[in-house]
């Protein structure tokens, strides 16, 4: 559960959302301009297949154009992006095209190095990260940049100058977080904060006494979920953030042997589905939310742009919310675990 405050504002923000009376936002705190606000459905702009079709979605700058025109003339207002996605370009074009004033978009990146991969990489690589995605975006501010990744589970090659070998990232994730600091303080980002971080690492930046995270993004969905760290988030009031809420069907069907029953086809998911009169889709989607997590769905469908956007006005009871809760006996997720990276 929520801390008492944080989860009554949560709620309060979702209520509006179910009733037509609110935009779809949820309140950050901590390395967040005063006052902030998140949509609590974005748009994935991440592809994990190839361009011949193998692993999934193929997205490049072509494909998340219009799927970032679709997704803000169907209502959707945030749109998660990153350098490394090679999709910025296309958010850019998508955004601006689309009508929409930019003060009514939230837009999400990471601190991408084109040379270390999605890792921290230290000030100067932090630093020239954003300014190249103000620059792909066509925007002045970035509304939240996040650290990509914590680090690697193996030694990087090649790796930043702030690495220290073996394998240690504590004075990489130091400077790059100092990094989002100074870019939050000088307004060039409104909100900073941080992805696939784990308790231990989020500790790291707490022990800093500095600035807060504002949100941590990471893999959640029923057959992966680490309840320890969204409590954890929590407790120090940093918004948790789900990508692949829905188990990315697109890449894990090209890997039975690791989900051998996709996670929008799970009998007890189709079950919930029908009982509510719902989709699959909206069923994860609000499970999520009623935990308190903000999702970031990828497609480039309009009708699943406007079914996941319509997962706001209808609740899952208890018995519901623990049946999609008990499904990650075994655990199953999409991406590496941060748990192993040091």
């Amino acid at each position: 559960m929520m801390p008492g405050s944080l989860a009554s504002l949560f709620v309060v923000c979702l209520f509006g959302m179910a009733l037509g009376l609110a935009a779809p936002m949820v309140p950050l705190f901590n390395a967040a301009q005063k006052g902030m606000q998140m949509p609590a459905i974005g748009l994935g702009t991440g592809g994990y297949g190839n361009a011949s079709g193998w692993g999934g979605e193929f997205w490049d700058d072509s494909t998340a154009e219009p799927a970032v025109l679709t997704f803000l003339r169907s209502g959707g207002r945030r749109i998660d992006t990153s350098l490394l996605y090679n999709t910025q370009v296309g958010v850019g074009v998508g955004w601006t095209s689309s009508g929409v004033p930019r003060e009514e978009i939230f837009i999400t990146t990471k601190t991408d190095s084109p040379l270390y991969g999605m890792v921290p990489a230290g000030y100067n690589e932090t630093i020239a990260s954003i300014l190249m995605s103000l620059e792909q975006l066509r925007t002045t501010y970035i509304d939240l940049a996040l650290i990509h990744w914590p680090g690697t589970i193996d030694a990087p090659n090649p790796a930043p100058p702030c690495f220290r070998p073996p394998n240690n990232w504590r004075v990489c994730r130091a400077e790059s977080w100092r990094a989002l600091e100074f870019l939050f303080r000088n307004g060039t980002v409104r909100a900073i904060g941080v992805s696939n971080f784990e308790e231990n690492h989020l500790q790291e930046i707490i022990n800093m006494r500095g600035l807060l995270p504002a949100v941590n993004q990471f893999e959640f969905h029923p057959y992966w979920h680490t309840d320890s760290l969204v409590s954890f988030c929590q407790k120090y009031k940093i918004q948790p953030n789900s990508y692949a809420p829905l188990g990315t069907p697109d890449h894990m069907s090209f890997f039975p042997e690791r989900m051998p029953v996709l996670l929008l086809e799970h009998e007890t998911v189709v079950d919930i589905a029908t009982q509510t009169n719902r989709s699959p889709a909206q069923v994860l989607i609000r499970w999520a939310l009623q935990r308190g997590v903000v999702v970031n769905p990828r497609t480039n469908s309009i009708e699943h742009m406007e079914e996941n956007l319509a997962s706001l006005d209808f609740d899952l009871d208890e018995t519901q919310m623990a049946a999609l809760s008990t499904l990650d006996d075994p655990p199953i997720n999409v991406c590496q675990d941060p748990h192993l990276i040091p």
